[in-house]
């Protein structure tokens, strides 16, 4: 049997509490695998770790939604960032603010 590789990405952990609507974010680096059944079970396998009573709700391309009864949690892949210096500004012309609230 032949592996897929794993792809360097970003796994984005978002969480929103149900009653008072205050969310936490949590990123992390992973070698996230390339099919699709390994990508499910990363990312249950993470948010397990966050959010031991959350259970998935739906998953497709590279995303997941989780719900406990305290919390939605959506949880997805996103391009890994190359590091750089820490007080690196970006040049004017690719500088694209991004959304502080997703909602």
């Amino acid at each position: 049997m032949i592996r897929a590789h794993a792809l360097p990405r970003r796994l984005i952990v978002e969480a929103r509490d149900l009653d008072t609507d205050a969310r936490a974010r949590q990123e992390l680096d992973v070698d996230a695998p390339a099919d699709q059944v390994g990508q499910r079970a990363q990312l249950a396998t993470v948010v397990a770790r966050l959010y031991p009573e959350a259970r998935m709700r739906s998953f497709g391309n590279g995303a997941a939604s989780f719900l406990d009864s305290s919390n939605l949690v959506v949880a997805h892949y996103t391009e890994a960032r190359e590091p750089g210096p820490a007080l690196s500004v970006p040049e004017a012309s690719t500088d694209v603010q991004q959304p502080l609230f997703v909602g």
